[in-house]
C-alpha cells in the first residue's frame, strides 16, 4: 500500500465518536479517529513495512502515526529515527 492509500483508508474508517474520545484522553492536533482494532487489521494487512511507516510518521496524523509505529521495522529503526518520533508525540 501507498501512503496516500493507506491515509484515505484510516479517513474511511475514523469517526467523530472516537475523535471525541481520542481528545479526551491528551490526543492534540490531527486525527481521524479510528479505533485501534481497525489499526491492527490494517497492520495484518500490511505487515511490517519500514518505508511506509516512516513516510506515514511524517503526515502528522496520528492515527498514521500509531499505525507507523506498529509496522516499523525494529531491526531498521535508529537511534535518530526514534528521538525524533519521541520529542514530536504529542
Amino acid at each position: 500500500m501507498t501512503t496516500k492509500q493507506v491515509m484515505a483508508k484510516l479517513k474511511s474508517l475514523g469517526t467523530a465518536q472516537t475523535r471525541k474520545t481520542y481528545g479526551r484522553h491528551g490526543v492534540t492536533g490531527e486525527m481521524f479517529g479510528v479505533k485501534y482494532g481497525d489499526l491492527e487489521k490494517l497492520v495484518k494487512q500490511i505487515k511490517v513495512d519500514h518505508e511506509l511507516a516512516l513516510e506515514l510518521w511524517e503526515t502528522g496524523n496520528h492515527d498514521a502515526r500509531i499505525l507507523a509505529t506498529k509496522i516499523a521495522d525494529p531491526e531498521r529503526l535508529t537511534a535518530k529515527v526514534l528521538s525524533g518520533w519521541i520529542k514530536e508525540v504529542d
